[in-house]
């Protein structure tokens, strides 16, 4: 067999191996008030269904995807019902000026409803879900929505944001890495080296809180360590549970560096802290944020004065942290 006949016999082969690849799709026309929209479900052999919600304006434009928090709050309840509604800030009127398209991915095995336990922790959550969830199972989730989004008709692939909240910014900024359509990312109390250095962070922050001394200091530290510990002998374990999530939760997040993967990537980058945030220390985002100065790339630093994880300052409300995700929009409109 000659070299053009094999290579004309390869090139047909991969077609076919791609084609056979590529997940089937369902799809289910919603509405979003004043805003059309669809969910797909991507079926997958050997691996959970991907499923996201995206909205249908009536020209082509820039794509929006909003990456949730941490646990298991589905970010739609009532779909196909009168008193359906959004947890995820923002996305429902966002979809409805119809400047852009807005999608947002289901974690796999997420309930229909919220669970009953405490907002951000995986204690509530489905025992499937927990089984499942990790950095690189959700990575992959979201990659492979994101994908599929950025193949529609309607979808400007030009201009892609992936805006992240809390976990989501983690989330974000692997996304920014992995996938070079990613233009433009903003990471909303998210994380700048380690989720396990903010736990170091924030036991330093509590002890200069307390005006306790450093044998207090020290206590906390070695109680971190000794959670890793535990972590690190069975990392795989969704059974067992630490900060409200499982060891295989810990394990996999532990080893990221949202701030690292943001030098790997290509994007515009923008990151928003609140300067008392109790969970994410604003200091985590500066590693971040001085990395990228360093290198010279185009990134921007909003430090809310006052302000806690959710960006709402005390004795603020919840307009103030609207025109925050204003300001990411119009920055992204300029670029």
């Amino acid at each position: 067999m000659n070299k053009r006949l094999l290579a004309f016999v390869g090139g047909i082969l991969l077609a076919a191996s791609a084609v056979h690849a590529a997940p089937a799709a369902k799809q289910e026309p919603l509405e979003l008030g004043k805003a059309a929209a669809t969910r797909f479900t991507l079926q997958r052999d050997g691996a959970p269904d991907i499923r996201y919600v995206i909205s249908q304006p009536p020209h082509k434009a820039p794509l929006v995807l909003f990456v949730q928090g941490s646990g298991c709050t589905p970010p739609f309840v009532g779909l196909g019902t009168p008193n359906r509604y959004s947890t995820v800030f923002n996305f429902v009127p966002l979809a409805q000026r119809g400047d852009y398209v807005v999608m947002v991915v289901d974690k796999p095995y997420q309930p229909d409803a919220p669970p009953q336990a405490p907002p951000g922790v995986a204690t509530g959550c489905p025992a499937a879900f927990n089984a499942n969830f990790s950095y690189d199972t959700w990575l992959d989730t979201l990659r492979g929505a994101l994908r599929h989004a950025l193949a529609l008709p309607w979808v400007d692939g030009s201009r892609v944001l992936v805006f992240g909240v809390s976990e989501g910014a983690v989330m974000a900024a692997g996304l920014a890495r992995a996938l070079p359509e990613v233009t433009h990312v903003a990471l909303i109390g998210g994380t700048g080296t380690s989720q396990l250095f903010d736990f170091f962070a924030n036991a330093y922050r509590a002890g200069d809180r307390a005006g306790s001394g450093d044998d207090d200091t020290l206590a906390r530290l070695r109680d971190i360590d000794a959670t890793v510990d535990a972590i690190n002998a069975d990392p795989r374990s969704s059974v067992k549970f630490a900060w409200g999530h499982t060891y295989l939760r810990w394990s996999s997040f532990f080893a990221q560096a949202p701030g690292e993967n943001l030098v790997q990537s290509k994007a515009r980058v923008w990151l928003a802290s609140g300067m008392r945030d109790d969970s994410v220390p604003v200091l985590s985002t500066e590693v971040a944020y001085a990395r990228l100065r360093a290198l010279g790339r185009d990134v921007t630093f909003r430090r809310l004065p006052r302000a806690g994880h959710n960006l709402m300052a005390e004795g603020g409300s919840m307009a103030d942290v609207q025109k925050e995700y204003d300001a990411i929009m119009a920055w992204f409109d300029r670029r």
